[in-house]
């Protein structure tokens, strides 16, 4: 399947082209789209993409691909996604899908219209360790609390580019950090039939953002990013409180591609507390690129669809605005 590349950046770089390439049973590596030309060259022929171009109208109107995976500007999103599906091609978009609610509904209009594929990335789904979670939870469980919390040291310098700045504005902290806290809760609540009633209270001053959150049956769920350079290491943690024990996630660093994912399950046996701990060395981006594949071959439905980026985009921008920002283009 000819597939276009839109931005080549970090993740473009550090994960996903190395990825397709690696696949090339099932994608070839047609185009690549990069504004900055200092980038698109070597990249391309980093990757021996013949056709490269300035923008992702030219890449479309070229022709040659059957889908994109668009790893741009988080603002760029919702235009690139609506005119790849209004020129028939499948899209692979790296979270957020978009920036506000109503380009969320745009996009899923476009691709009602057009009958393709989007699939959010959202690649912490297609961990095993996050399946054996979402399989094992009972469908009458009920929370009693579910925290989240990500500590992120900072990751551009270790792939050579220059640093982001020593402070992340707080819309794109929202959106790019907590949005796959926020899809992993949702898909949780989503499993065992609860949901968020209201924001009780949320936080940001662009190195830490957070929020409290109120859900059915009077549980709650607490949620922080905090940009720490001391702390040396990403790490992300999410742990469900709950009447049969705590069922806790580590996540390590997202482009430390074949760290370890840990899922661990403590609860009360016979002879006092039990401890089942998994460990997941397979790679999610790579499962979720596959299952990308599948979805449009129609061997599978499509698990991270628009309508979970649209959902997502709505809470996070309900808590911007309980926090008192607008989101950073």
């Amino acid at each position: 399947m000819p597939i276009g590349v839109i931005g080549a950046g970090l993740v473009a770089q550090a994960v996903h082209l190395p990825l397709l390439q690696r696949h090339a049973e099932r994608f070839r590596l047609a185009s690549l789209a990069e504004p900055d030309a200092a980038v698109r060259g070597p990249v391309a022929a980093r990757h021996a993409i013949a056709s490269a171009h300035a923008d992702h109208r030219a890449l479309l109107e070229s022709g040659g691909v059957e889908a994109v995976l668009v790893c741009s500007p988080n603002a760029t999103h919702a235009q690139i996604v609506v005119d790849a599906l209004e020129a028939g091609v499948h899209v692979l978009v790296e979270k957020p899908l978009c920036v506000t609610p109503e380009e969320g509904e745009w996009i899923v209009a476009a691709r009602d219209r057009a009958r393709r594929v989007v699939q959010v990335a959202y690649m912490k789904r297609f961990d095993p360790a996050v399946e054996a979670l979402l399989d094992e939870l009972p469908a009458t469980w009920e929370p009693v609390h579910i925290a989240s919390a990500t500590f992120d040291p900072g990751l551009r310098e270790a792939f050579g580019l220059p640093a982001a700045g020593a402070a992340t504005s707080v819309g794109d902290a929202f959106l790019g950090a907590l949005i796959h806290d926020v899809n992993l809760v949702n898909a949780v609540l989503a499993r065992c039939g609860a949901s968020v009633e209201r924001v009780a209270d949320a936080f940001g001053d662009g190195s830490r953002v957070g929020a409290t959150l109120a859900l059915t049956g009077g549980a709650r769920w607490t949620a922080v990013w905090l940009a720490l350079p001391g702390a040396g290491t990403f790490r992300e943690h999410i742990a469900l409180y709950g009447p049969d024990g705590v069922r806790e996630l580590e996540f390590p660093a997202p482009y430390a591609l074949h760290e370890p994912t840990r899922y661990r399950h403590l609860r009360a046996g016979g002879d006092g507390a039990v401890a089942t701990t998994r460990t997941s060395w397979h790679e999610a981006y790579e499962r979720q690129l596959l299952h990308f594949h599948s979805a449009i071959t129609g061997a599978t439905p499509c698990r991270t669809p628009a309508e979970e980026g649209l959902a997502d985009v709505r809470l996070l921008t309900e808590l911007l605005a309980v926090c008192g920002a607008g989101v950073a283009a």
